[in-house]
């Protein structure tokens, strides 16, 4: 007999998969309440972009590596996160902020950081800012998959978790 998952964890293609505490609960209760929610349009606009996320190729949910929440993985490398509440934490990847710096540095949402960086924060506050933040988080997805016909790797868990932890 196999080992029952944890309440908090799905399993998607038998690898486990972490969810937002507000949304882990496979249970019946669990997508009772959530169905309810959404059917009364009462679903955050955080709930709401995190779900626009998963629909894009590519993107694989898991544990982040720099909190305790659940992150956006592509390919073996974590490209989404939250940061509080209305802040989400985006690797673009140098190159790809370098060719939209002007319009990035333009928008008061988003956050560059000083020095050269493949990350970015961008603020959530609006219903036009799902649309903008998964668009560069579309960007980010293809800038990370692996564009030689390799399989992408999938996020790390346990002791390789643990180990880029350490490092962070």
């Amino acid at each position: 007999r196999g080992r029952t998952p944890p309440l908090h964890t799905l399993w998607r293609g038998g690898q486990g998969v972490r969810h937002p505490p507000e949304r882990a609960s496979p249970s019946a209760e669990g997508r009772r309440s959530r169905s309810l929610s959404t059917l009364r349009g009462v679903t955050t606009l955080r709930e709401q972009l995190w779900d626009q996320l998963g629909t894009i190729p590519g993107m694989l949910e898991g544990e982040s590596v720099f909190s305790t929440g659940p992150a956006y993985w592509v390919n073996g490398k974590q490209v989404a996160h939250f940061v509080d509440e209305q802040r989400m934490e985006l690797r673009l990847t140098k190159p790809v902020i370098r060719e939209l710096r002007a319009s990035l540095k333009a928008d008061s949402r988003v956050e560059l950081r000083t020095s050269a960086s493949d990350w970015l924060i961008v603020q959530l506050g609006s219903e036009a800012d799902l649309v903008f933040i998964t668009a560069l988080a579309q960007r980010a997805a293809i800038a990370h998959f692996p564009h030689d016909g390799a399989a992408p790797k999938l996020p790390p868990t346990g002791a390789a978790l643990e180990r880029r932890r350490r490092f962070h």
